[in-house]
């Protein structure tokens, strides 16, 4: 029987390779495209989460 922690480890480096997959195609686009507007993202942010559209909105 195997232990479960190889597998939680597996999955964890599994996640990693992930999110490093997803940062090498986030800078490939930001070569192609330039950087994200951040004002357009937190408006982004906040229609999919019905919450502010910026931090300093949050804060207040």
């Amino acid at each position: 029987m195997r232990s479960p922690r190889p597998a939680y480890l597996e999955k964890a480096a599994q996640r990693q390779i992930v999110r490093d997959h997803l940062d090498e195609l986030i800078a490939d686009l930001d070569k192609i495209h330039g950087p994200t507007d951040p004002e357009a993202v937190a408006a982004k942010r906040a229609k999919l989460t019905g919450g502010p559209a910026s931090d300093t909105e949050a804060a207040a």
